[in-house]
This record gives C-alpha cells, structure tokens and sequence, in this order.
C-alpha cells in the first residue's frame, strides 16, 4: 500500500519518549508509530464493531469510507432516537 505523509502533535514527553525509542532500537520514528497505531487499532478492532469495518474498508477510497461512516452514524442517530 503506498504510504501518505500527515502531520500531527502530541504531547511533548510522549514524543521524546518515542524518539528515543526509536534511537534505541535502531529504528526509524515513523515505523514505530505506525507499529503503535497498527496494535492501538487492533485492540480497539476486539472491543469495538465500528472499528473492525474501518480496519476493513481501510483501502478503500477516503470519499467512500467518509459516506459509509456518515451512514452508520445516521442508522445510530435514529436507534437513539
């Protein structure tokens, strides 16, 4: 899959303590916290059924993953309601 530059932040000693990780251990910062996210959403994939269809739809079109979570908030709205 190709990869796509983002930009965030954190908090700061959260960030050093990934950089020296990442030092430590030989390995670039970006594969660290890919790792990171990869077994953040894989926890969150065993508690979580909406998360197990964004893993799912992942390679699909941005546009087509944005309507398919509009639908599904829309579909929870009117449970609730």
């Amino acid at each position: 899959m190709p990869r796509k530059a983002f930009s965030t932040t954190m908090e700061a000693n959260t960030l050093k303590a990934l950089k020296i990780y990442a030092v430590k251990h030989d390995r670039p910062l970006n594969e660290v916290l890919e790792e990171a996210a990869t077994v953040y959403l894989a926890q969150k994939v065993a508690d979580d059924p909406d998360a197990a269809l964004f893993a799912r739809r992942a390679s699909e079109p941005l546009e087509d993953c944005l309507a398919a979570i509009e639908r599904r908030l829309i579909a929870i709205k009117k449970r609730r309601a």
